[in-house]
């Protein structure tokens, strides 16, 4: 019985036997590497399909980057480069067109906070069914939170935050506006993310 030949597996480099009939057949079909394993094979044959990795300029920064030399390699070496790349003055144009289209479906700040503030208005808002009144009043740039508007008041629902110097300045400015185009303006502590109380608008 012939000895077996002893070989190097060509990939991972571990040393095994193979009989040495099937090493002179596989010789004369002109094989030069031997694997240790069906696996070992495999990987072997992938790697030689797989992409090599080449170098690239991004046409936006000039930088250069690696990507892989396949169809759908990277034309950019980062997203913030992808956009402005693929932001063509064609391309900027027609998404203004479609923006303009459709401008009715966007919602003021006023809007917006009506829907996120409602239900702390829920209470108020039930005993004030009798007056001419609005949540979340748009004036002068700015956001009211209720406008009494058959007596032109506005009242504001301060938490502790508007204690803070920065915010008691931009409550300075909003209540110039009020006054400005003609409203009053008054001021009730509440409690930061709770429900309004109706004693909140006691004596309004």
């Amino acid at each position: 019985m012939e000895k077996p030949v002893r070989l190097i597996c060509a990939n991972c480099g571990k040393a095994f036997d193979k009989s040495a009939k099937e090493y002179r057949r596989r010789t004369r079909e002109g094989h030069t590497k031997f694997f240790c394993s069906i696996s070992c094979g495999t990987i072997s044959s992938n790697k030689a399909r797989q992409a090599k990795i080449i170098e690239k300029v991004c046409p936006v920064c000039g930088a250069t980057f690696t990507a892989r030399d396949v169809s759908t390699a990277a034309t950019f070496c980062s997203h913030s480069c992808a956009n402005k790349g693929s932001a063509t003055p064609k391309r900027r144009k027609a998404q203004s067109l479609a923006g303009k289209q459709h401008i009715d479906n966007l919602l003021s700040a006023s809007a917006v906070l009506k829907r996120r503030e409602w239900w702390k208005y829920a209470k108020i808002d039930k005993a004030l069914e009798w007056r001419i009144h609005e949540f979340e009043y748009p004036l002068g740039g700015y956001v009211f939170d209720l406008a009494l508007l058959d007596v032109n008041v506005l009242v504001e629902f301060d938490g502790p935050d508007h204690k803070l110097i920065y915010q008691k300045k931009i409550d300075r400015e909003k209540e110039s506006v009020a006054r400005s185009l003609g409203f009053s303006v008054v001021r009730r502590d509440v409690k930061p993310m709770a429900i309004i109380p109706i004693s909140a608008i006691k004596g309004l």
